[in-house]
């Protein structure tokens, strides 16, 4: 039988002791911890992003730039369009590495692949709406100088 550890601790604070007593123990709530790739499935995602290194480059050269807004959410604009991309490459495998891979792997990794690009994907557009809603996706006066914005810095 275990012996409760709790009355051997004094506390300090009378509210702690007051939560204790009532049955409330506290403590941070644990979080699902996030599910890692299998091998399989990395190799899934590497060759995704491999076929997609062209076009990875030059969609991070025109967030950077500008191109969907404000560097701020044009980078996370960036990062949607380029996870919804190769998540289309494993949606379609016309490479015949992928069906390769499908072949050696198997359909499982290939889903478990999916939804990870799938989930960043949405991560991205959060992260892209949440910049919108604080303002970030649009230009304007430069905010804590209005005596520069006005002279057109």
């Amino acid at each position: 039988m275990p012996k409760d550890s709790s009355k051997k601790i004094i506390k300090l604070d009378p509210l702690a002791e007051k939560l204790d007593n009532v049955g409330m123990k506290g403590g941070v709530g644990k979080l699902p911890k996030p599910k890692k790739l299998s091998k399989a499935a990395k190799e899934f995602v590497k060759d995704a992003t491999r076929n997609n290194l062209r076009y990875s480059r030059e969609v991070s050269k025109s967030g950077r730039a500008g191109m969907f807004g404000p560097s701020t959410s044009g980078r996370a604009a960036a990062k949607e369009l380029k996870t919804g991309a190769k998540e289309q490459d494993l949606k379609l495998p016309s490479s015949s590495t992928t069906t390769a891979l499908f072949r050696k792997f198997g359909n499982k990794p290939y889903q478990e692949a999916r939804k990870y690009l799938k989930k960043k994907k949405v991560e991205a557009r959060k992260q892209k709406e949440f910049l919108r809603k604080r303002g970030l996706s649009t230009g304007g006066l430069i905010k804590g100088f209005p005596k520069l914005a006005k002279r057109g810095y």
